[in-house]
């Protein structure tokens, strides 16, 4: 079946809104949100401040000791608390901050992924299985304080469409570049549905103006914009 405008309002509704899925999909759906569902995060007061926002260099970790106090061996778990603050030192009251753990023996080549558990009072868990006998060194790493984890939320659901794709139609002599999308802005201009006839997967271009959506020959990155309120970027400054 060849691409088509999209003129069906079931279809394209509007701002990423698509055809409702059949029941069986969406209990997968709701399935796979799930279990990639994040913590509740702080809303952030405007403008932001700082000093109030996850800092590591104020954040500590502890390794607890082993089951009834003994030596580690290979195939046990060992299990490190976190407890973060902010800039001023003071300890976090809620969770939901991005933290990368890992076990690693930098001679022997080995490492493994901590498994971190958010028990959302400012407090983690990182768990590791131990597969190697030897020296070992714990690292954790604050990737996103909880404060950025709100940013990207409020980014995700206001500018879904903030990395911009464009496409180019073109036919005999004439071309026309349009920007396309998993999901577009409404406007007057009418769409080609490119989704994926076999995986279902939603694609969307404006139509150009004297093509036809089979016109459509190459795809590439267009533009990344985002709209920070004061201070937000500083979250993500490193």
């Amino acid at each position: 079946m060849a691409p088509r405008v999209s003129t069906d309002p079931d279809v394209h509704r509007g701002f990423c809104t698509f055809q409702p899925l059949s029941p069986e999909d969406a209990v997968e759906e709701r399935l796979l949100l799930d279990s990639i569902a994040w913590p509740e995060t702080p809303l952030l007061p405007t403008p932001l401040i700082l000093e109030q926002t996850s800092d590591p260099a104020h954040s500590t970790f502890t390794i607890l000791p082993g089951r009834g106090g003994r030596q580690w061996h290979v195939g046990d778990q060992l299990e490190v608390r976190i407890n973060m603050s902010d800039f001023q030192g003071r300890p976090k009251k809620s969770g939901g901050d991005l933290l990368l753990a890992r076990l690693h023996n930098q001679k022997l080549g080995a490492g493994v992924a901590g498994q971190v558990v958010d028990h959302l009072n400012g407090s983690y868990s990182a768990v590791f299985s131990l597969l190697w006998e030897g020296d070992a060194q714990v690292e954790v790493m604050l990737a996103h304080p909880s404060e950025a984890i709100t940013v990207l939320k409020r980014l995700k659901n206001e500018e879904a469409d903030r990395i911009s794709h464009k496409s180019l139609f073109r036919s005999g002599s004439i071309s026309e570049t349009t920007i396309c999308n998993v999901c577009l802005r409404p406007t007057q201009q009418p769409l080609c549905n490119h989704t994926d006839l076999r995986t279902g997967e939603p694609w969307f271009c404006y139509k150009p103006k004297k093509l036809s959506c089979d016109a459509r020959i190459d795809h590439a990155k267009g533009t990344y914009n985002q709209t920070f309120k004061a201070g937000e970027e500083k979250l993500f400054q490193r």
